[in-house]
């Protein structure tokens, strides 16, 4: 399966091969059918599932700046960047990162959480207002959590807000989530449910478009401020995935559940986790793609999702280049 958005191509399934045909790559199907793009013209590949790539396509991704990522939606959910060798890995912005002082890390960390949990509280605002259900308690107890963000000194309180706001969201939703689907709370590793499948495939693309725009904006993923913790992993990227989880990823779950789009035998649930199957997962890519592409108000400019998640990344970088307070993505 082969899904082109405007700037981005994701290649599922298996048996596809990869190749370059002079400046051009080719894209052969399992079952024959080619199809061809530029690189000058994409600004991401996402290749999930099993696929033969050739080297020359690599260089001639490479060569042109295009963003070539591996992803897998199995228990490891695995995730791969190829990066030219001669990408600058030591910048002075680096530098500031490894050098900020707690204080300043906490500092943004409780904006990156404020807004978090303010664009929870908006989705269920929005929930409340189009089908009539009352979500106050919920949203007045993430609310409380916004306030108990100012007091805080520490990581680990932090991260306890976070955690306790983010289950209380997902509590709420599970009152509009048809049982069918089965979905009691959020489940990372492995997704055990449709709703958690879906999830967490949709916030592996995301953590890919973030990491690019966070390599765009000259810093280090690998160099977090609030998920400290995750040693060996582009934690950065899961710092500003917080500001966006909601206004995208869990906005196309929650428009295709409520539209019936989604039903429990579009997944196949075994023992290690739930799988989407072929035909919903190309449904789900063609709403979540569309979603990065949706117009929306950012600094009174109109910019798609996807380039305001790049914009985000700048500011971000600005932020600790400059000691300039940073802030941080609030949905409105």
């Amino acid at each position: 399966m082969i899904e082109q958005h405007l700037r981005n191509i994701v290649i599922s399934g298996f048996g596809n091969t990869i190749r370059k045909e002079n400046d051009l790559v080719t894209i052969t199907t399992k079952d024959g059918e080619k199809i061809y793009f530029s690189p000058h013209e994409v600004e991401q590949v996402i290749i999930a599932g099993e696929s033969s790539i050739t080297s020359g396509v690599v260089r001639l991704l490479l060569e042109n700046g295009t963003d070539l990522v591996f992803i897998e939606h199995k228990p490891t959910n695995f995730f791969a960047r190829v990066i030219r060798n001669d990408y600058n890995m030591i910048t002075d912005l680096w530098r500031r990162q490894i050098t900020m002082s707690k204080d300043r890390r906490i500092e943004i960390a409780k904006e990156i959480l404020n807004c978090a949990i303010y664009n929870k509280i908006r989705v269920l605002q929005s929930l409340a207002k189009n089908i009539s259900i009352d979500f106050s308690k919920e949203i007045g107890y993430l609310d409380n959590r916004r306030e108990d963000l100012t007091s805080e000194t520490d990581d680990e309180g932090l991260m306890g807000i976070e955690g306790n706001a983010t289950r209380r969201y997902f509590d709420a939703l599970k009152r509009i989530i048809p049982k069918e689907l089965g979905f009691e709370k959020r489940e990372r590793h492995p997704p055990r449910d449709p709703v958690n499948s879906m999830l967490s495939y949709g916030y592996t693309v995301l953590r890919s478009r973030v990491e690019y725009g966070l390599m765009r904006a000259g810093l280090n993923p690998f160099e977090g401020i609030l998920h400290v913790a995750y040693r060996g992993r582009p934690v950065l990227s899961f710092d500003l995935m917080e500001e966006f989880r909601q206004p995208i990823v869990d906005r196309v779950v929650i428009t295709m559940i409520m539209q019936k789009q989604v039903a429990k035998n579009d997944f196949d649930l075994r023992e290690d986790m739930c799988y989407m199957s072929d035909g919903l997962r190309k449904r789900f890519l063609e709403a979540l793609y569309s979603r990065f592409e949706v117009v929306y108000i950012f600094h009174d400019e109109k910019l798609s999702f996807l380039d305001i998640i790049f914009e985000q990344a700048k500011i971000l970088a600005n932020a600790i280049k400059n000691d300039e307070k940073y802030d941080g993505f609030r949905y409105r």
